[in-house]
């Protein structure tokens, strides 16, 4: 049952990653179709079908204060971002928008790629602060069997 755990969430992991570019033209890293955010949004990711019930951190057996701690900083970095999230939407909305014109106008679509790129940096360093908060909580031995489910996930320093 633990193996079965450890290959979803390194699946969920592999998934969300894959998934972590945003909509919209434009060339780079973030600049493809998928989904988005700190594990592609804000659906059941790392902590399995509904935060804390399963996937990679059931594997490492969470106690309840730490379960809740977890919880409660996902759910903080959820309404912190949740705002900005419809942002990032409208404004690739207007992005998509000034690519059906006969001419594109190049410095108003680096304009607006711009604010875009603006929002996606404001939502990375909130999921940074979260996997440092969430790291935090974790006990060195969690830690180290988190890097072992999920390379990368937290590095050696932490």
């Amino acid at each position: 049952m633990k193996r079965m755990l450890i290959i979803g969430a390194a699946l969920a992991v592999a998934s969300s990653l894959a998934s972590a570019q945003g909509y919209g033209p434009g060339y780079g890293p973030g600049h493809g179709q998928g989904r988005g955010m700190m594990g592609g949004g804000y659906g059941p990711g790392m902590m399995g079908g509904g935060y804390g019930a399963g996937g990679m951190f059931a594997a490492l057996d969470l106690t309840n204060e730490q379960r809740e701690k977890v919880l409660a900083i996902q759910e903080d970095h959820r309404k912190k971002n949740w705002a900005t999230m419809g942002d990032v939407r409208a404004e690739q909305f207007k992005l998509r928008g000034m690519y059906n014109t006969e001419k594109l106008d190049t410095d108003k679509l680096v304009a607006q790629q711009k604010k875009v790129d603006a929002l996606r940096q404001q939502m990375f360093k909130s999921r940074v602060e979260a996997h440092n908060q969430i790291a935090a909580v974790l006990t060195p031995e969690q830690r180290k069997q988190l890097r072992q489910f999920a390379p990368g996930w937290l590095t050696d320093e932490e």
